[in-house]
């Protein structure tokens, strides 16, 4: 299959007029994708309405793609959902963001979550024949990493087993995150860990001013893209910048075997 990343500059630079410009790249993107899968950066829309517009637009259905609001009606926030089969599906909304919020109950909560105990298995999904788990921005922080290594935080209550078992049931983790991280070294040990034992991993970001502007002038050593296969990075088979409207847009096209 093929899965696309597709990121727009930080979404606190949208005026009304380029919010309809960024709905109408979007169901551009949705309608014309090569891909089987397309993952958009964070707060790409604002809230359900924009939703609404685009699957009344949506005419290729075929494609699955994932979002996160930055508003939801409502709900905390960061809420994730998922399109197939020409529809848009709540998923969840991040639990936690930052290590000192990675706390055992936080974490446990979040196990509970991607293995289904709470509300079925909202976290994960299928699309073109494989199987997927969203591990949203910072909720990444149930690892820590140092030099070189990414281990869980805690270990005891069978915590680290439990999530090595849904780790090993999928075939791609997805975990896109909201701004570059500053300690971008850690962050990789963690996307390296994502991505063991032959399992794709996939992140991408929304980027602010010059750091969105220099991933487009070099698209092939960027960070708002990251893809990793077996612990090792993965290449695009495909990059292009789009036009939409008074943005652009890095799209990258990825292959999983």
């Amino acid at each position: 299959m093929k899965i696309q990343l597709a990121s727009f500059p930080a979404y606190s630079r949208l005026t009304k007029e380029k919010r309809h410009q960024r709905i109408d790249a979007i169901v551009k993107i949705l309608n014309e994708s090569p891909a089987d899968f397309v993952m958009f950066s964070q707060w790409v829309l604002r809230d359900t309405e924009d939703l609404r517009i685009i699957r009344a637009l949506v005419n290729n259905k075929s494609v699955s793609a994932f979002v996160e609001l930055k508003e939801a009606n409502g709900l905390n926030g960061n809420c994730m959902y998922i399109f197939q089969n020409g529809q848009w599906m709540y998923m969840d909304c991040q639990i936690f963001a930052e290590p000192e919020k990675a706390t055992k109950d936080a974490i446990r909560y979040l196990l509970d979550e991607i293995r289904g105990n709470h509300f079925n298995m909202r976290r994960q999904f299928v699309a073109g024949g494989k199987k997927f788990l969203v591990i949203n921005c910072g909720e990444n922080n149930f690892l820590k990493g140092s030099s070189g290594i990414a281990d869980f935080r805690f270990k005891d209550c069978c915590i680290d087993s439990l999530f090595e078992e849904v780790l090993d049931s999928v075939d791609v983790i997805l975990n896109p995150v909201h701004d570059r991280w500053s300690r971008f070294g850690h962050f990789l040990t963690r996307i390296r860990k994502f991505s063991e034992h032959n399992r794709y991993c996939f992140s991408n970001t929304q980027m602010e001013g010059s750091q969105f502007e220099n991933a487009l002038k070099s698209p092939d050593h960027n960070t708002t893209h990251v893809a990793m296969h077996n612990s090792e990075p993965l290449a695009p088979i495909n990059t292009e910048v789009v036009d939409a409207g008074a943005e652009k847009v890095l799209l990258q096209t990825y292959e999983v075997l």
